[in-house]
């Protein structure tokens, strides 16, 4: 299934990318016709949530998206009505591809199926694992004890709501830390693409590597050619984590769990603050 998701999404940024390409190559030289013009408005709002996401304005869209939907359905509605379908099928090709496509990706690619990993509930203790740091050493989750710490697994540097919740955390670190909240940053991706992430932040945020998925293994959270198609070929590999926030207290007792069965509805940092504020109070006396 995940393997059909990785040749989907690449299809699916095509498709909206090629057909505005070509809906603007034709507005150029005639008016453009109900069936070209419901094209031109189902990909366009499709486009640009992609580039929505990619700019990185927040680390999370509704689950849903209601207002896509309606486009789509505006879309599709002037592509059925075009007087000229007969004589010109494509625009009915090229909408239906994008109105499909667009509900797959709304509620099948973004799906994650339902997670209820009962190792990582609230209340339950934190298995033991390792990681390697960025300097090459084993890094125990024994070494986790002492301390609060959030933990958030991400797919990786090529995923652009990771990279905005990271960015979101690193915001807000300076709250955490007040609250003596550590932060980690977890992922299975190659060390040099997580050295390259631990660059853009000046905030002391630990980064550490899965490697060979070891943990992600242990942990139930290994997603299996999550990865979408090509990447491996820029040094991304096939398979990536299942995006979980983790907190928890300084006995290693999870706190707070969200493993989100959305990839595109992640927690606000304002729970991770709540949460310290509440429950590691409680936790710790």
């Amino acid at each position: 299934m995940n393997k059909a998701k990785s040749l989907f999404i690449v299809f699916f940024l095509l498709l909206i990318n090629l057909s505005l390409l070509h809906v603007a190559t034709l507005s150029w030289h005639s008016p453009l016709g109900a069936g070209w013009m419901g094209v031109f408005v189902l990909a366009l709002p499709n486009f640009y949530l992609f580039v929505w996401m990619f700019m990185g304005r927040r680390a999370r869209t509704s689950r849903n998206l209601h207002l896509l939907m309606a486009t789509n359905l505006m879309g599709i509605a002037l592509v059925l009505t075009d007087p000229a379908m007969e004589a010109n099928p494509w625009p009915l090709v090229l909408g239906n591809l994008i109105f499909f496509s667009s509900i797959a990706y709304i509620f099948w690619y973004s799906h994650l199926g339902e997670r209820n990993n009962v190792q990582l509930k609230e209340g339950e203790k934190l298995p033991a694992f390792e990681l390697k740091t960025l300097e090459g050493t084993r890094f125990s989750s024994e070494q986790l004890k002492g301390a609060a710490w959030l933990l958030i697994f991400y797919r990786g540097n090529w995923c652009p709501l990771c990279m905005t919740q990271i960015r979101e955390v690193a915001g807000r670190y300076i709250e955490l830390d007040r609250l003596g909240v550590k932060v980690a940053l977890i992922s299975p991706q190659p060390e040099t693409k997580t050295q390259d992430l631990a660059k853009r932040f000046k905030v002391p945020m630990a980064f550490f590597v899965d490697v060979d998925f070891k943990t992600s293994k242990k942990l139930n959270l290994v997603a299996d050619n999550g990865v979408p198609f090509g990447l491996k070929w820029f040094g991304h590999g096939e398979h990536t984590v299942l995006p979980t926030v983790l907190i928890i207290n300084k006995h290693g007792r999870i706190v707070y769990s969200d493993q989100t069965s959305n990839y595109r509805v992640r927690p606000e940092p304002d729970q991770f603050l709540e949460v310290a504020r509440q429950k590691l109070a409680v936790t710790e006396a």
